[in-house]
């Protein structure tokens, strides 16, 4: 595991996802299995980045276009960047959790590895 990140860089990758989809073929359609691969790809597989994406990207539940989609993500992306003193949406809440215990990890190997 690489150092450990914040909900800003799960942000930017949100970001990046909804640029993507909104600007190569944002009328067709996704799927769930779209969503893991988009996920898959923006994080290399890498954790807690992968497992932290696929918590902030929503499920697809139906048929949507890529560029519906994209939508729904930049709300996401806006909800991540939540002030500090402002009641935090869930799916921030579990982002942030997954986020935390990664950290904790991290901070535990490098005390094991002292």
């Amino acid at each position: 595991m690489v150092t450990p990140i914040g909900t800003a860089e799960i942000r930017v990758l949100v970001i990046t996802a909804a640029d993507l989809l909104s600007r190569e073929r944002p009328t067709w359609t996704i799927t769930e299995g779209g969503r893991m691969v988009l996920a898959r790809d923006l994080t290399e597989g890498e954790y807690p980045q992968h497992e932290a994406l696929l918590t902030a990207l929503p499920v697809i539940d139906r048929d949507l276009t890529r560029g519906e989609y994209a939508l729904r993500l930049r709300k996401v992306a806006e909800e991540l960047a939540t002030p500090a003193g402002e009641p935090v949406p869930a799916c921030v809440g579990r982002v942030a959790a997954i986020l935390r215990t990664a950290r904790a990890d991290w901070l535990a190997i490098q005390g094991a590895r002292r």
